[in-house]
């Protein structure tokens, strides 16, 4: 059991990498060629995608208090409040600032897709499916990529087409998203540095 334990505590970064580049495969793929995978709705990806969170977040708390009861048997760390707002901090809020960033970028999509169309009618659950993905902070680089990338894609339709107006293409921006969701899920702690 301790080597398990051992294990999964030293390469819990490399298995929650996994874990998400997996669901942004099936996310692809449920995009690109929706009739291989026809029983898997956005909703279900969505309830999946934010369970997976939660464990890790449950996970993650366990794994403190087991770290701390080893370490500290006395129970100096143990006290409930510092345990609870250490956990919180370190494992839960983010938890809720990508949430609350999802929830509220998922609502401006959707009205976004009431007003002004732009995205296919799964679009805004598909974009609150990938920034889950992403988690935090990456949601902020993967939707300031997302535009960025169909921004630049819209420039470069333009430029190429720009003495036959009427043959512009008309852009579906999900797809952009999904390659920023990839980069995001890999570079962000870098791309942050960088920004920052």
């Amino acid at each position: 059991m301790n080597t398990i334990l051992e294990f999964i505590f030293s390469n819990l970064n490399a298995i929650i990498l996994v874990i998400w580049f997996l669901f942004l495969i099936i996310v692809a793929i449920r995009f690109f060629r929706p009739n291989w995978v026809k029983n898997i709705s956005y909703f279900k990806l969505f309830y999946i995608t934010l369970g997976v969170h939660v464990l890790y977040s449950l996970f993650l708390t366990w794994a403190q208090y087991y770290v701390w009861s080893i370490t500290d048997p006395s129970g100096t760390f143990n006290k409930l409040s510092y345990f609870l707002g250490y956990a919180f901090i370190h494992f839960w809020l983010s938890l809720v600032l990508l949430s609350l960033i999802s929830g509220i970028l998922y609502f401006l999509f959707r009205l976004w897709l009431h007003y002004r169309g732009g995205f296919t009618d799964e679009g805004p659950m598909l974009l609150l499916v990938l920034m889950l993905i992403s988690g935090w902070p990456g949601v902020l680089v993967s939707v300031t990529l997302g535009f960025i990338f169909a921004v630049l894609f819209f420039i470069f339709s333009y430029l190429k087409n720009i003495r036959n107006k009427d043959t512009l293409p008309i852009i579906s921006i999900e797809g952009f998203f999904i390659l920023s969701t990839l980069i995001a899920l890999l570079f962000t702690k870098v791309i942050m540095f960088y920004m920052l």
